[in-house]
């Protein structure tokens, strides 16, 4: 009886250390999980900041709503409400993103960060727009604004990038009006077509795209034998835009040309 007695009261210290032991690598691992999470207390800016920093854009967004929400008038408001629409932007939720920096600059108009709020609303309406094939309203929305935008903020820092979303958006416009065109000559309307490239050639002087559009305006203005309107076009290529893929055609088109009556008189 001792000798089972002795061995029962050897074994329960086993088990114990063992329970021990795992026990304490469940706190270990518990420790360990928290400290994975966020550690800044619910409603503070930082820890919609944390979240940012970890990409967990949805969390941050509702971390610096609760923060803009309950600390208004704090000095990093603005700053939350910046980084709320930024974080939105981050999650390609473009139109409420634009809303975000639409109120900071309502709720906050003093704030350093405004012009900022001012460009990237204008970044949200440009990524709304989709495919040249559908309705380009968006784009236009957002020349608007950019263009207000430069009006403001003529010296700003952002105003290379702002142009240069403006040269996007009228190379943009000038697509959609050139699958206009092709449409019009299918159904053998060249005059359609002769004014659309015209309107294009008044309004989107900032397109890459020009060249082309006059080597078009060329060719239809021959269509419809105005021989004027096809010099006027092709030369207008020839000098603007020189090393053109298009420009040696349109060269050629000026030797073949007949000469107008004012050139014949001279």
């Amino acid at each position: 009886m001792i000798s089972n007695s002795t061995t029962s009261v050897r074994r329960f210290p086993a088990r114990s250390a063992v329970l021990l032991l795992a026990g304490g690598l469940t706190l270990l691992l518990v420790a360990g999980g928290c400290g994975l999470g966020n550690p800044y207390p619910p409603g503070s800016y930082e820890r919609g900041q944390y979240f940012v920093e970890k990409e967990n854009f949805a969390e941050a967004v509702l971390a610096l709503e609760s923060f803009v929400r309950h600390n208004p008038t704090d000095s990093l408001a603005a700053q939350a409400q910046f980084t709320k629409a930024t974080a939105t932007m981050k999650m390609k939720e473009y139109p409420l993103a634009a809303v975000e920096f639409q109120i900071l600059r309502k709720d906050y108009p003093t704030s350093p960060l405004v012009e900022d709020a001012y460009f990237q609303e204008g970044v949200a309406y440009y990524r709304q727009v989709g495919r040249v094939q559908r309705d380009i309203t968006g784009a236009l929305d957002a020349r608007r604004h950019f263009r207000d935008f430069l009006a403001r903020y003529p010296d700003s820092k952002f105003s290379e990038e702002v142009n240069g979303y403006l040269t996007d958006i009228s190379d943009l416009v000038v697509e959609k009006r050139l699958r206009q065109c092709k449409v019009f000559r299918q159904l053998h309307r060249p005059e359609a077509v002769a004014l659309t490239l015209d309107t294009v050639l008044t309004n989107e002087p900032q397109s890459r795209l020009l060249d082309r559009v006059l080597a078009e305006r060329g060719k239809i203005a021959e269509k419809l034998d105005d021989p004027a309107g096809a010099r006027t076009a092709y030369g207008r290529l020839v000098q603007q835009f020189p090393d053109s893929p298009y420009a040696d055609a349109a060269r050629a088109a000026l030797n073949d040309l007949p000469e107008t009556a004012a050139e014949t008189s001279s």
